[in-house]
């Protein structure tokens, strides 16, 4: 009878992580590495299991989850955080990992539910030294350093998690532009942090920075259209956001219809993209000859779409 345990990473979680230790309080083994808590996260988190263990935040999230999973014992492993529920009983994933036709995966991907997306994520891992996380923020696991190895070896379930949002981000509302800005600084090839640090930017009101991340990204991400395509293509959707922010840019509607014009072209089925055009060209500055012949080519592609 194969073993599933959960690995957890917190930190000040006081006001939420009990929902969701009770979520999976009947796993093998709850292992939790808190990384500095204030508060009595720790006298909770022992309420459900004897493995909560201390290490020193390093504004490294693959650290901190690479060293709660060295601690866990189970044949396989679930991720969750401490804002986060798991809406399936554990027993109706344990009978799964242990059918046999499970033999031929690593994993399991999760459906995540947040209050403005739901997305895949990979959350059940088999407990194998290939298996590591990898980047300091938005960490992915990996099979031997490549998280798309590894995503060919999940299985694809409708098993779902519903996120929230936890109090303790306010405590240090600027830690994930700081570890971005950090990785960045060190890693400046690692093209997926320009979104991620655009995304943040934008966040902040701070457009032309965003802006700039932004481009970046465009202009690496366009010769692999097809790994980050979903990606891309809300890369070139903010970008054209932040062209279209009269606030800020006073002659950018030309760039701001070019960059959606790209981002639909990339994903035609975005109807936030297509909102997006069709409110541009309700925008549309003048009327000289000029201006006519550069919008010729949006307009026939608006009627395609139309």
């Amino acid at each position: 009878m194969r073993t599933l345990g959960v690995s957890m990473i917190v930190k000040n979680e006081s006001q939420i992580i009990e929902t969701c230790l009770n979520s999976i309080k009947d796993s093998d083994e709850i292992v939790i590495v808190d990384t500095g808590s204030k508060d009595n996260t720790i006298e909770l988190c022992k309420k459900y299991t004897d493995k909560v263990y201390s290490d020193k935040w390093r504004d490294d999230f693959s650290y901190s989850r690479n060293i709660s999973l060295s601690h866990c014992t189970t044949d396989y492993i679930l991720i969750i955080d401490a804002d986060e529920t798991l809406e399936v009983p554990i027993s109706q994933i344990k009978k799964m990992i242990n059918e046999p036709f499970f033999n031929a995966y690593s994993g399991m991907l999760f459906v995540i539910e947040t209050k403005p997306e739901t997305f895949e994520s990979p959350r059940l891992l088999k407990n194998c030294p290939e298996i590591k996380y990898i980047n300091a923020i938005h960490n992915l696991p990996a099979w031997n350093g490549s998280a798309s190895e590894l995503y060919s070896k999940l299985y694809r379930t409708s098993f779902k998690i519903k996120s929230g949002y936890s109090p303790a981000h306010n405590l240090d509302p600027d830690r994930t532009l700081r570890i971005l800005k950090k990785d960045l600084f060190w890693h400046p090839k690692n093209i997926r942090n320009r979104y991620y640090l655009g995304k943040e930017y934008l966040n902040k009101k701070k457009i032309r920075k965003a802006a700039r991340q932004f481009e970046i990204y465009r202009k690496a991400a366009f010769f692999d259209v097809g790994k980050w395509s979903n990606e891309l293509a809300d890369t070139l959707y903010l970008l054209a956001l932040c062209y279209a922010d009269k606030e800020t840019y006073k002659n950018r509607w030309y760039d701001a219809v070019r960059a959606a014009t790209d981002s639909f072209m990339v994903l035609p089925t975005s109807s936030d993209t297509a909102n997006l055009l069709k409110s541009l060209f309700g925008e549309m500055p003048g009327s000289t000859k000029e201006e006519v012949r550069r919008c010729q080519l949006t307009y026939k592609f608006w009627e395609i779409i139309e």
